[in-house]
Parts: C-alpha cells; structure tokens; sequence
C-alpha cells in the first residue's frame, strides 16, 4: 500500500523486523538469497503498519542491485549504493530524502559487525559519522563534506580474563559510543568517561574522570545490567536495565543517569526525563531519543526491544522512569520456517 511520506513519518518512531535471509539490514553479513520478509511495528500506534521504507533500504544485500545501510540513533540512515554511481550519504527515512553526500565507501571495507553514529543531531558539514566495530578496536570515520574516509585503530587495554581462559590478552573496544555536540563518548567501568577526538590526523582517545556509578539503590538486590549511552536534547544520558541474577527473564528494574558536564563530572540520577522518551536494545545495542508529544509515545518512559527474549512476540518492554513500573508488548509474530533477524529502531 502507498503511503505518503507525512503519514508514513506519523509512524515514528519504528521497530522494523526482517525475516528470511542474512544481510539486510546493519550488521548482518551478506548472503546469496534474496527471499525476505519485512514488518514495521509502530511504537504511536502501538500495532504493525503497512509502512513503506524507503526505496534505498528495501533492495537487498547480497542480491542484484542491493544496497548497505546502517541505522544512527540521531534518525538518519547511511546508505551504501551498490549500483553504479555507487554513492554513499545520509538518508531520512521518514520522507525518503538524502540529506547529505558522503565520500564513496564500499560495503567490503565495513567490518561484519558494526554500527554508526554521528557526532550532531544536524548533518552540517563537518558533523563526524563514525562507524566501529563491535567485534575488535577498529573503526571508520569521515566528515558530512569531507573528502575520504580514514580507517583507526585504537588502545583501550585489554579485558581482564583468566589465564586458562583467555591465554592470550583480548584487547577492548567499544560496546556503545553516542554523539553529544559534536563529540564522540564511550563508557568505561574503571570510573571514567571515554572520549574520541578526529580534530588531529589520528583518532586522540580521552577520558573523563568520573565517580564509579552505582547503577542500583541500596535497598535493590540486583546482579545483573544492561547499559545504553543517549544522547537527548544536547545531554548524555545513560539507562541502566537491571535483572536479578544472571537471567534475562526478569524481573526488570530501570534507572536513567545524566551526564553532569560540571566542575566535578558524575552521572546524576534522575526521575524525569521531560517530554522525551528513549528507545534502547534491539541491533546492535541502540539508545535513540524522541519527542514525546512530537511523536506521539509516552513521556518519561523508556522503550527496550529485549533482542535476548526466546519469546519473539512479546518482547517489547516500556518502562516508567518516574515510578519504574513496566509494562509488555506484543510485537511480532513468528513467521513459520523463516529465520528472524534481530529488530533495528529507526527514530
């Protein structure tokens, strides 16, 4: 069903579910297939839709003609075209416009499993997009206006890991990074807040020394957590999803954390959020903010697609950061014989 682009936007934020063959999509490696379902869940009307994406992100990788695209939690897409001209830029998936040119990448110098990230909210020239590598400390970076994109490997230490178990040291990288402002910030568990910096020829890695978070009160006995960086209106959140043990069956508890930039940096605990609500979990581990009232969801809440569920249906869980009560939601339903990909957000 056509729709145009002002009711399809209506629709965002969206959960997007993909069916059948690996390689659509942001991290999956690419397959030969080309058979493949698509279903939109819509966070507004809380139901699947008959939403159209854009041309762009509905050819297939792995097929004639397909093309690569990576998700950013700032909304935008960036698309790799495989078919001649093979152009590479930002798209908005809401009315299906290219927002901004980037300089050629070709899908074979991405790493298998990654994600993108752009430094602002606004693709101006000179907005940083950065894509790394979930799986080793490696990453891309290039400029909205510049001329190439450069390839950086970086020295975080290595995980602290049993000797009969790793023999070898296994070097970090990152998990999650978000952009606030025009720079990049990762976290660390040693009571640091990491930073990037592209200023200079090389990538400059920082850190910010902050208290080690507690992420649960002292009256909760929690084992167990989930965390996502958010960027929202200029300021860096962090959401902590707590389980009991080592099980993510439940039950759930969240606590939301900003970012206090002051003489003396720590996260700060916080109970409201505004007229903002955040979408986390899902591919590749995203945490995305919206506009409550612009888009229709509840403010003060929190939206986390638990990817690890064994029930694909019901694995929607919204949260309230005010009282912390939390509420299940069907999404999906299984379709018989066809794997599923993990749900990606697009906000």
């Amino acid at each position: 069903m056509a729709n145009s682009s002002t009711a399809a936007a209506a629709a965002y934020p969206l959960l997007v579910q993909r069916y059948g063959v690996g390689g659509v999509g942001s991290s999956t490696p690419s397959s030969s297939s080309s058979s493949t379902a698509t279903r939109v869940f819509s966070l507004p009307a809380m139901k699947l839709l008959d939403v159209n994406l854009p041309e762009e992100m509905t050819m297939m990788r792995g097929s004639s003609g397909g093309n690569t695209f990576l998700e950013t939690p700032q909304g935008l897409v960036l698309v790799l075209m495989s078919s001649p001209p093979a152009e590479t830029f930002l798209l908005d998936p809401r009315d299906g416009s290219r927002v901004a040119a980037l300089p050629p990448l070709d899908e074979g110098e991405l790493p298998a499993h990654r994600r993108c990230v752009l430094s602002d909210r606004s693709p101006e020239p000179g907005c940083g997009v950065l894509v790394f590598d979930l799986e080793s400390p490696a990453l891309l970076f290039c400029r909205v206006g510049g001329e190439r994109w450069s390839r950086h490997g970086y020295d975080i230490g290595c995980y602290d890991l049993p000797e009969e178990y790793c023999p070898v040291p296994k070097r970090k990288h990152f998990f999650d990074v978000a952009g606030v402002g025009g720079r990049f910030y990762f976290t660390e568990n040693n009571g640091e807040l990491g930073t990037l910096d592209f200023t200079g020829g090389e990538v400059a890695v920082g850190a910010i020394a902050i208290p080690v978070l507690d992420y649960f009160p002292t009256d909760q006995v929690m084992y167990s957590s989930l965390t996502f960086l958010v960027e929202s209106c200029g300021d860096l959140f962090l959401v902590a999803i707590a389980f009991e043990g080592y099980s993510i069956g439940g039950p759930y508890d969240v606590h939301v954390f900003r970012m206090d930039f002051s003489a003396a940096p720590a996260w700060r605990r916080t109970t409201d959020i505004g007229d903002r609500a955040f979408v986390v979990g899902g591919d590749n581990f995203c945490g995305a903010s919206c506009s409550a009232s612009g888009c229709g969801v509840k403010a003060n809440h929190i939206y986390w697609l638990n990817d690890f569920s064994e029930d694909e249906k019901r694995n929607l869980y919204v949260f309230s950061v005010e009282d912390r009560s939390v509420e299940t939601v069907d999404t999906f339903e299984p379709l018989p014989g066809a794997p599923r990909q993990t749900p990606f957000w697009l906000v």
